[in-house]
């Protein structure tokens, strides 16, 4: 659309702070989203329009999972509640990841929305505004890459010279403006503790039960350590005076979207020795190795006996559930061991029983055709209950993969554009230098720079057709609901835990489990069930 609508009758603001807008500000350029509020306020003043709701974001996530407020505004576009939103740039708007800029597009497409800039105004029923935004969108991401791939440059190197560019120090350490570590005369005699309980034979758990009593605060200000922290500081080279980067990375979970932290190969990791002063001498912790072997977090992965392992979380705390033998029992409790967590435990057979009975049930439901006001759920407080409560949300993530395959597609499309057009630019160079228009330096400079953004395009085209071939072969292996009975048929005659369990990981996302501590009888739990069929 080529020119501004006039008198528009409701009309929203969205405002957010970008990675450079808060660099700005630390150089004193005054406050971003006041600047924008005025400037869009203008805008509106200029052709009439009546601003209805005001949306500002202070958060600068990747994400639109963790940007709350662009969730609140996607919401009320779909549903029709505003005629235009005016936005500084689209790339406000978000330049994540290609399937959350396709759900942007969609919202806005799909309600008539306008978007409007002090530039441009955004008509995405129109086939060209609908191209140009998806253009500008990917370019937005390509930036936010470069930006992304700099910023990382720069901390390996800095890790490298000693500096410590986590978010937060270490604990037990303060920084100082050069980003140099010295220790913390609060904390420090805590790492100083850990340590020396550890090279005296304690375990993590009476670590933690200690500091507890002690009442010693977390590295996040909690009043109750658990042994996952205990562990971190034990195995922080940070503690023995060297810097260590690089040596988690996140990779995207899909399709359920969410991160998970995968260890790097040894060669992706940066490290520098004796950058600042060590809080423990070798001597401690060497002692603290002769101990380390002997604990169950260090002995040797044993065969697996838990068929339902990873597979159930606790709905109080979201930690997974362990499975332990009852002492004086022939049975095993599944129980939550997060300190402090009241979820009450069960049975573990019990717990396995009423998950097969509810997962033969909604796969059964699955395969018959609806009926006239029938249910896929009920209400109660057995475990089969609870789990049938749960079963339709197979079908909502097959769906979500189909729309991630769309928008991977449309965006291969406009790369591949880009990539031809690019070298059609680097072909008319030469033209370019044979006419006189270029001398030697600015053709090289420009043939350089051009080669650069096809070598980035290219890279980005051939990561966009790996995902497109990861998403099709995460559709190929869904199972169907006749593939899920057939596991559930032979899932009793499975010789190992193992392949039991494999079998349901098939089949099931996850578990969440409830059990209040009032609930006294055996089967007395809710399980509500993710299904992946």
């Amino acid at each position: 659309m080529s020119t501004y609508p006039t008198e528009l009758q409701r009309v929203a603001i969205y405002l957010r702070k970008s990675r450079m807008d808060l660099e700005a500000e630390s150089r004193g350029e005054g406050e971003t989203l006041s600047r924008h509020r005025r400037a869009l306020s203008a805008l509106a003043d200029q052709y009439r329009y009546r601003i209805a709701g005001v949306y500002e974001e202070i958060v600068s996530g990747e994400r639109i999972l963790d940007r709350p407020v662009m969730q609140d505004l996607l919401h009320a576009v779909q549903a029709r509640d505003y005629e235009a939103v005016l936005v500084m740039d689209i790339d406000r708007l978000g330049r994540g990841n290609m399937v959350d800029q396709g759900l942007i597009q969609d919202a806005f497409k799909s309600s008539e929305t306008l978007i409007i800039t002090p530039r441009k105004v955004y008509d995405l029923q129109d086939e060209f505004d609908e191209e140009w935004s998806e253009f500008e969108a990917f370019l937005a991401r390509r930036e936010l890459k470069i930006i992304t791939r700099r910023i990382q440059r720069g901390r390996r190197q800095s890790a490298g010279d000693g500096k410590s560019v986590s978010r937060k120090p270490p604990y037990g350490y303060v920084r100082d403006d050069g980003l140099r570590l010295h220790p913390d005369r609060a904390t420090a005699p805590v790492v100083r503790l850990i340590f020396a309980m550890a090279a005296d034979g304690h375990g993590a758990a009476r670590i933690s039960s200690h500091l507890t009593e002690m009442g010693v605060r977390t590295p996040t200000g909690k009043t109750r350590w658990n042994r996952s922290t205990i562990y971190a500081i034990l195995h922080n080279p940070a503690y023995r005076g060297h810097i260590r980067w690089g040596f988690f990375r996140y990779r995207k979970i899909a399709p359920r979207g969410g991160y998970c932290k995968v260890r790097t190969r040894e060669d992706e990791q940066t490290l520098c020795l004796n950058a600042h002063e060590a809080l423990i001498d070798e001597d401690t912790y060497n002692r603290y190795l002769v101990h380390a072997g002997r604990h169950p977090r260090l002995a040797q992965r044993r065969a697996l006996v838990n068929p339902l392992a990873g597979l159930i979380v606790c709905s109080a705390c979201g930690h997974p559930m362990q499975r332990r033998p009852a002492p004086g029992r022939p049975h095993n409790s599944l129980l939550c061991l997060t300190p402090g967590c009241r979820t009450r435990s069960a049975r573990c057979e019990i717990v396995e029983e009423c998950l097969l009975a509810a997962l033969r049930s909604l796969l059964q439901e699955m395969r018959l055709p609806a009926t006239p006001g029938g249910s896929a759920g009920g209400s109660g407080d057995t475990g089969a209950a609870g789990a049938r409560g749960a079963g339709g949300v197979g079908g909502a993530k097959a769906l979500s993969a189909d729309a991630e395959r769309d928008v991977l597609q449309r965006q291969i499309v406009i790369l591949e554009q880009q990539c031809a057009q690019l070298l059609l630019q680097r072909g008319a160079l030469h033209d370019l230098l044979e006419r006189g228009v270029y001398d030697a330096p600015t053709f090289a400079e420009r043939r350089h720079g051009l080669n650069e953004r096809l070598r980035d395009a290219e890279l980005d085209l051939a990561a966009l057709r790996s995902k497109l071939t990861d998403s099709t072969k995460t559709k190929a292996s869904t199972p169907s609901a006749e593939t899920a009975m057939r596991i559930m048929e032979i899932y009793e005659s499975a010789p190992t835990a193992a392949l039991q369990n494999r079998m349901l990981r098939q089949l099931i996302e996850t578990v969440v489990y409830t059990r209040s501590k009032e609930w006294r009888e055996p089967d007395h739990f809710t399980l509500e069930v993710r299904l992946r069929v």
